[in-house]
C-alpha cells in the first residue's frame, strides 16, 4: 500500500506541520505563532512582540525561501486570525470599546441601531438607559465605540458578551 504524502512548500503554510519552522532565524514554529494568534495577535507587530519571530537578519541563510519570513506569518494571520478582540475601559464620561483584528464597522454600527430602536436583546433595560449616547469611529480593522452615561464597564462587557451581531 502507497500513501502519498503532502510535499511541503515552506512558502505555503497549509503544507506545513506544527513544528516546522517558521522563523529560521529565531526558531518559531508554526504552533508557536497560530498559539499567538488564537490568543488574539493579529498582525505582524503583535506577532513579533508575542514570539520574537520575525526579528532575526539571517533569513537569506537560514530560512529555505532565502527570505524573512514576514510572508508566512501573514498566511497564518489571514488563515488563523478570524478573531475580533474587544477592549472595553472605563472613560470620564462612560465606557469606550475598541474593537480590533476581525471586526468590520458596518457590524458594530448595526449593533448600535439594534440598541437605539430597542431590537437588542444583549443589554438589559436598566443598562440602556444608563446610555446617553453611541458614537462610532474608525474603519474595519479598528473601530471604536463611545457610550456616554453613567453605565459601567462589566455592564458592557456582560452585553458584549450577549451580542448576537458580533459573535
Amino acid at each position: 500500500m502507497m500513501f502519498s504524502a503532502k510535499k511541503k512548500d515552506f512558502a505555503d503554510v497549509t503544507t506545513l506541520d506544527d513544528d516546522d519552522l517558521i522563523c529560521y532565524c529565531v526558531k518559531i514554529d508554526k504552533k508557536t505563532i497560530v498559539d499567538a494568534i488564537k490568543a488574539g495577535a493579529s498582525t505582524l507587530k503583535e506577532i513579533k512582540a508575542e514570539t520574537t519571530a520575525c526579528t532575526g537578519d539571517e533569513c537569506a541563510t537560514l530560512n529555505p525561501n532565502k527570505r524573512c519570513c514576514s510572508k508566512e506569518i501573514k498566511q497564518l494571520i489571514a488563515q488563523e486570525g478570524n478573531t475580533m478582540k474587544k477592549n472595553v475601559f472605563k472613560t470620564t464620561d462612560g465606557v469606550k470599546i475598541a474593537f480590533t483584528g476581525a471586526v468590520e464597522k458596518k457590524n458594530i454600527v448595526t449593533m448600535v441601531e439594534n440598541c437605539k430602536t430597542g431590537s437588542c436583546e444583549c443589554m438589559t433595560d436598566e443598562t440602556k438607559q444608563k446610555i446617553a449616547n453611541m458614537e462610532v469611529t474608525g474603519a474595519d480593522g479598528e473601530v471604536h465605540l463611545d457610550l456616554s452615561g453613567e453605565v459601567s464597564k462589566e455592564e458592557i462587557e456582560a452585553a458584549l458578551a450577549r451580542s448576537k451581531v458580533i459573535n
